[in-house]
Formats: structure tokens, sequence, C-alpha cells
């Protein structure tokens, strides 16, 4: 029997539920706008908020409330913004304070943490904040058009039908449950071959022939395209100066564009995806809007996901 599941991206939530959702997002983007050389790095889930190399915050979508975990020690906070300590779940330990926007005071709440975060980052107020309409940057489509966008990823689950008619057959007055068991226990999973091929970034020139044996992590690009059929994708990094002499291709497999290749470990990875080896086709943004480089920190091997929609044509 199959069940088909669907997982709705933070901007989609956005898109579909507005009203005190989208309220409770601009307002928490209002105030990270007032502030200098902030970083806004978006993937399916989350919005994750930082200043250099300094966290402050996440931001993810329950149902239909926003919800904030903070680079805050929870001990530290004083009871009235009714947060709660998750420092003991993984995914968490950099963002042991959580907040779910439920009403207005926790709104309120939400934004003063989010200014104390910014101060513990050591991010400067600006004169000038960008002015952002997230209503307009999101506008409204139907649930179709964001599954066709990508914004909400449709699976298939196949569920045994055995246990499902042994679980509920009537004349069972117990269930063996070694068989259930059994019947649950997960099957063996074929062996999964590495990367055919690992291409290796050239090094930039380094004058401190001192230097060696820098340790380096692997890192994964692993790109979709929307709406515009292309045989060929080329990666631009910060590492190589944005030389277009020193650009990698993108291996087409299947509906993705993949590459494999290595960066020095804690590095400032910035980069952009173009149609040819130039900028003449660097990507847009999902409204053909410029977008800003995408931006990691790595500290470990990664598989760095996008799907890019709009790109320029001149």
């Amino acid at each position: 029997m199959e069940k088909i599941i669907y997982s709705k991206s933070l901007k989609a939530k956005l898109t579909l539920e507005r009203n005190f959702m989208m309220e409770s997002y601009q307002e928490l983007m209002d105030v990270i706008n007032t502030r200098k050389d902030i970083l806004v790095i978006s993937s399916f889930p989350k919005d994750r908020i930082a200043f250099g190399k300094n966290k402050v915050a996440l931001i993810k979508a329950f149902r239909k409330n926003i919800v904030v975990y903070y680079a805050l020690n929870p001990n530290k906070i004083n009871e009235k913004y009714a947060v709660s300590d998750v420092s003991d779940v993984k995914a968490y330990i950099n963002y042991p304070t959580k907040l779910i926007i439920d009403t207005k005071k926790d709104l309120k709440n939400a934004i003063k943490l989010m200014e104390k975060a910014l101060d513990q980052a050591g991010a400067k107020e600006i004169t000038i904040a960008e002015d952002i309409d997230y209503n307009e940057l999101y506008p409204v489509r139907t649930f179709d058009e964001l599954v066709e966008l990508g914004l909400i990823k449709k699976r298939i689950k196949y569920i045994d039908d055995s246990i499902e008619d042994y679980a509920s057959n009537d004349k069972i007055e117990a269930i063996d449950y070694k068989k259930l068991d059994a019947l649950n226990a997960p099957k063996k999973l074929e062996k999964i071959s590495a990367p055919e091929k690992v291409e290796s970034l050239p090094k930039p020139e380094n004058k401190a022939s001192n230097i060696v044996n820098v340790p380096m992590v692997n890192v994964r690009f692993k790109v979709m395209v929307k709406g515009k059929k292309t045989d060929d994708l080329y990666l631009f990094t910060n590492y190589t100066n944005w030389d277009e002499d020193k650009v990698l291709k993108l291996n087409k497999k299947d509906d993705y564009f993949v590459l494999d290749t290595k960066f020095p470990k804690d590095f400032d990875l910035e980069f952009k995806i173009s149609l040819s080896n130039n900028w003449h086709g660097v990507e847009k943004g999902i409204f053909g809007e410029e977008i800003k480089n995408h931006k990691y920190y790595l500290t470990q091997d990664l598989e760095i996901e996008d799907i890019i929609y709009n790109f320029r044509l001149d």
C-alpha cells in the first residue's frame, strides 16, 4: 500500500498560512535587517541567522506557528519569556533556547530575545534598515504551484499490507509480537558505492611555504534546476577568487547536477551557480530577483542541496 507524504519548506508554510505566521516572520526579519552584515542562510526547513562565524538563531515553522531557536543560554533567560531548554537535542545544541510564537505576547518576547542574540553575536545596528515586505516576496500561491516550484516535496511511503492485515485481524486475541517485530525488521541495505570521482579545487597561491597539511573537508553540491532545461552548470567560489578560469563543472545525474570536491576546514565558503563558465548566466532568485552569495562555514563534511528557478539571460 502506498502513502503519499508532503514536506513543506519554511517558504511554503509562510506562503500558505499567512496571517499571524507571516506577521511573526515579518517582525522578526525587520529586527534582523536593522543589523549590519547579518547573514540569513535559507534552506528547505529553516532560516539560519548568523553574524560572521557567530551563531544567532534558527527560524522554523511548526503547524501555524513560527518557532525560534536562539544561540542563548536558556539558564540565563528570565522565566517570563516562557522558553524551553532543548540543549539535550543534538540538532539544537548550538541553539538551546526554544520559543514558540503562539500569541502577541510571545511575538514581543521573541523580538526581545532576537535583539539579545544579535547583541551577543556583536552585530551593530545600522542607521537605515532595508525595508522588505515579505508578503510581496512570498505572494499567495496554490499548493500545486508550490509543489511544482519544489517548495513542497512529495514522496511515497510504502506500507507492508501484511503487517496491517495481521495487526487488524479480529480473530486474533493476542498479537504475536515476535512475528510482528520480524515483519517490521528493517531490510538489509545495499552497500552504497563512493562517488566515482572527487575533483579537487585548485589551491590559491600561498606565500607562506611553511604551512603544510591543511585539513580538508569533503563537500558535495547537489543542484536541481526548475523551469529551464540545461545540460551544463558551473560553480564559482570565493576560494578561487571567483576566477572564471578556475570554475568547476557539475555533472548531470538524473534530475540533479552533482559535484564532489574539497575545501579547507573552517573556511567561510561563498558560491554561486551559473549556466556558463562566466557570469552571464548566473543564478537568480525564485521570482527573478538578484540574490546574495550562498554562504557556509565549513567545519565538517557537508552536502549542499540547492534548487535554482531562474538565471540571468543576457
